[in-house]
């Protein structure tokens, strides 16, 4: 073509001329051309960064884990194993143990076991959290959700749904899961909503969750953990909705029977990463996040947090 359009031009010609079209520059490419190289390009991109797992993947029929799926990462604690259900705390305690505001862990840090990353000590009573924002809604909504609360000398997080249905988002960029891959919190469940079944479009409700994000895929679509203690779903349950960037829901607590106490989990978030996204998670680490909802019922839907920790996988919770 180059040559064509050279000799059209050193005969004086119009550089090119179709019949009973207008006269079209040589200068540059066509833009149609132009565009559908720019489209080839992304879509080259998409096929070879997107990850189908955390954005086009759904399991159709909710899945309940074998002993041997559980138990993902057995330690010296078998509490570390993912997916072992919590257990009830009938007196708040104190992690004694762990240090008091420690910063969040640092990669290559091999002298901290385990580290705090949010115990709402430094939050006044009745206030929003420090260091947390929204995630999906408004600020001023979620300061009327969450709010902190005290008992015991022990400050914690207490949630309760008006229909609003906001998840908040605490930052924690520095916490290397591959390092520290296990998490352990404690939360209490005091209003359950009525029926509520996180497998159900119009029943999705917890009273309390946990959201856990170590990663997003190439357009900042989370690949999100979301462990909940539901109204109905069995314990050890395990589902993903339809819909794109929907969260793997892992049921740790269910029912009444444990309701209004305080109850510590500890999971291996790395193992449970590794176990459905295929790979280890990146060494920094998005946020942890909160959800109390009730607005999928119409019903109320109350719960407490507390004492986020990250954790070696060779200690207890």
């Amino acid at each position: 073509m180059g040559r064509g359009i050279s000799a059209g031009r050193a005969r004086g010609t119009p550089a090119y001329k179709a019949r009973g079209t207008p006269t079209r520059s040589a200068r540059g490419w066509p833009v149609g051309r132009a565009f559908g190289l720019l489209a080839g390009a992304a879509l080259l991109i998409c096929a070879a960064y997107i990850d189908p797992p955390s954005i086009l993947r759904t399991d159709t029929e909710p899945k309940t884990l074998s002993p041997r799926e559980s138990r993902t990462a057995m330690t010296a604690s078998p509490r570390t194993a993912s997916f072992v259900p919590g257990v009830a705390w009938a007196d708040h305690a104190d992690l004694a143990d762990l240090a008091d505001h420690a910063p969040p862990p640092q990669r290559g840090d091999g002298q901290r076991k385990s580290i705090t990353i949010e115990d709402f000590d430094d939050s006044a009573p009745g206030g929003f959290p420090l260091t947390w924002k929204a995630w999906r809604g408004d600020d001023d909504l979620a300061r009327s959700l969450y709010t902190i609360r005290e008992e015991r000398d022990n400050r914690y997080l207490h949630a309760a749904d008006d229909g609003t249905s906001i998840i908040i988002l605490k930052q924690v960029s520095e916490w290397d899961a591959n390092e520290y891959p296990v998490l352990s919190w404690r939360w209490r469940a005091t209003v359950l909503p009525e029926d509520g079944d996180e497998r159900i479009r119009t029943k999705n409700d917890s009273s309390v969750a946990v959201y856990v994000v170590l990663d997003r895929n190439f357009i900042g679509v989370p690949k999100t953990l979301k462990y909940v203690w539901s109204t109905t779903a069995p314990v050890g349950t395990h589902y993903r909705r339809e819909g794109i960037g929907r969260p793997h829901v892992i049921v740790l607590e269910s029912g009444e029977e444990k309701l209004g106490q305080w109850v510590e989990e500890s999971v291996d978030v790395h193992a449970d990463y590794v176990r459905i996204f295929g790979k280890k998670p990146p060494r920094k680490a998005v946020g942890i996040g909160i959800l109390t909802d009730g607005n999928a019922t119409g019903t109320d839907s109350k719960g407490d947090y507390d004492d986020f920790v990250v954790h070696h996988r060779d200690t207890g919770s």
